[in-house]
């Protein structure tokens, strides 16, 4: 919950975090370059079927379909969510660093090579 920053070349990413209900968090992830914003998803963490779910949305890709990865790991400071059908990513990680801080990572296969991309987030300050 709250919300999360990073900066890196590529621009500024933050994701905000809310709660919606009991099954349901949901989050806007966005990345700024200058005074352009160059990528946008929604995200929804949800427990359903006995599962917990990763939902997003990318806009202008998938035609902004919902693609569900589900929790396949969990432990104290490690979430891994899997959807092995999907492209890229097919394999979403958050791992916690401290109160304050997290990594995630996306990973997957593409043309044949792995790849991934990792977000050193930091919590903003409320």
């Amino acid at each position: 919950m709250g919300n999360w920053f990073h900066r890196s070349k590529d621009g500024a990413a933050t994701e905000i975090w809310k709660k919606l209900n009991d099954s349901t968090l949901s989050a806007e992830s966005f990345v700024i370059a200058g005074e352009d914003t160059v990528f946008y998803e929604s995200v929804k963490l949800q427990a359903r079927n006995r599962n917990i779910h990763y939902v997003v949305s990318v806009k202008e890709q998938n035609n902004e379909a919902p693609v569900s990865f589900k929790l396949v790991s969990a432990d104290g400071s490690k979430l891994i969510f899997e959807n092995p059908a999907h492209d890229f990513p097919s394999k979403i990680t958050y791992t916690k660093i401290g109160s304050d801080s997290l990594y995630a990572e996306i990973s997957g296969v593409t043309k044949g090579q792995e790849r991934k991309e990792g977000f050193p987030f930091k919590k903003i300050k409320q």
